[in-house]
């Protein structure tokens, strides 16, 4: 039996969450909805619980990348579903010999998107999903930019009938600004200048964050050194947004945990008795 049932999380989701017949509640959504789903299922009936929360992925660049696939792939992973996507490559931190070439080449290539209705197929990206989610992408940026950000394209909303905004770059951030910090989930990527291997490191895993990343180098033993050092559930190499059925998908630290897609989601969404039986 399917059942489909629609209302507030506040009103509708917490009856189910608490209701004693509930055995596991499966969540796709933000953080903080995430910690309240958490906190009442474990303070009514200790009910098993699976979260997938929001993301902050780090683009890790080294100075060997292939800067032509890393553009196409910032073009779409950044900016698909206007950035409203917790796997989004929103954080891209770059080495100091490509740092200006990937700016000199992104920048065009994030201009050239073509924003619209998306039942046009030529479309790249369509509006984000309410009023109130364009007005706290735009406070993101704008608060990056009375910090000292520079917005090098975008960062304003589009003169049209919707909740559109540019896709827009953001440099000069610190580490600890909340633009680099908090999930934005809109067509914002900021990009950070690291100065060595330990630095970028550091940066990438120095969020709440733990969902999805990628490492970009054409030495194959950095990016396992770097792979086994990233603290998220996904690091891809030379790619982003690569999900697929057989490889398992799901968080570290505050994007929850559980996984979904492959034999380990069967796993989370199973429940194991073992019996054992003295034979006379």
């Amino acid at each position: 039996m399917f059942n489909v049932v629609t209302g507030h999380g506040s009103e509708i989701g917490d009856q189910l969450v608490k209701h004693p017949l509930v055995r596991l509640v499966s969540v796709t959504g933000d953080t903080a909805t995430g910690k309240i789903i958490a906190s009442n299922a474990g303070s009514s009936n200790v009910k098993r619980v699976h979260l997938e929360l929001g993301g902050k992925a780090p683009v890790i660049v080294f100075d060997d990348a292939n800067l032509e696939s890393l553009i196409e792939t910032l073009k779409f992973a950044g900016y698909t579903n206007t950035g409203q996507d917790c796997t989004a490559s929103c954080r891209v931190v770059a080495g100091p010999g490509i740092y200006e070439d990937l700016l000199s080449e992104l920048v065009p290539a994030v201009e050239s998107i073509k924003i619209g209705d998306l039942d046009d197929e030529e479309v790249e990206m369509g509006p984000l999903v309410s009023s109130g989610q364009r007005e706290s992408v735009a406070g993101f940026v704008d608060r990056a930019q009375n910090a000292g950000g520079k917005v090098l394209t975008g960062g304003e909303k589009v003169d049209r009938a919707g909740f559109y905004y540019k896709p827009t770059v953001v440099t000069d951030v610190a580490q600890d600004s909340e633009i680099v910090q908090k999930e934005v989930f809109g067509p914002v990527v900021t990009v950070q200048r690291f100065g060595d291997e330990d630095e970028a490191v550091t940066w990438a895993n120095d969020v709440v964050y733990g969902l999805a990343s990628s490492v970009w180098t054409r030495d194959a033993s950095r990016a396992m050194r770097i792979a086994r050092r990233l603290q998220y559930g996904a690091v891809w190499v030379n790619t982003h947004f690569m999900i697929t059925a057989e490889m398992p998908h799901g968080g570290y630290k505050e994007s929850g945990y559980g996984k979904d897609m492959s034999m380990y989601s069967l796993e989370d969404y199973t429940q194991i008795k073992h019996v054992m039986w003295a034979l006379d």
